[in-house]
């Protein structure tokens, strides 16, 4: 599988709900950083996406970048939520098949809030 096909049944399993499908394209060491958190195990980085995407209304693709080995994703994350729309940058490095790192940058000040 190409880095476009994996990053994009990634990204849509996980923006439908489908967990268990997206955490077959990560690997178990997966280099998550994002505005929030960073996680370094990938069923650590599932359980808090699992989290987030329950306060999801829609997330609308706006544009995608592919690479050999890489991608770019910029998608609005629209939550039902006083956050509100979140526009999200998305960066991935794929390796043998397997997403390797994900590199999320939003503006995370709403959401910091709703935290407490």
């Amino acid at each position: 599988m190409d880095t476009e096909h994996i990053v994009t049944k990634y990204h849509n399993a996980w923006t439908s709900g489908n967990m268990q499908a997206a955490r077959l394209y990560l690997t178990d060491d997966l280099d998550f950083q994002g505005s929030i958190d960073t996680f370094r195990k990938a069923d650590g980085f599932i359980i808090a996406l699992t989290v987030f995407q329950k306060m999801l209304g829609r997330v609308n693709l706006i544009q995608s970048f592919f690479s050999e080995s890489g991608a770019a994703l910029l998608y609005d994350c629209d939550t039902m939520s006083p956050a509100g729309v979140l526009r999200t940058a998305e960066f991935f490095t794929v390796t043998d098949g397997k997403i390797t790192s994900i590199r999320l940058v939003f503006d995370a000040t709403e959401l910091r809030k709703l935290m407490g």
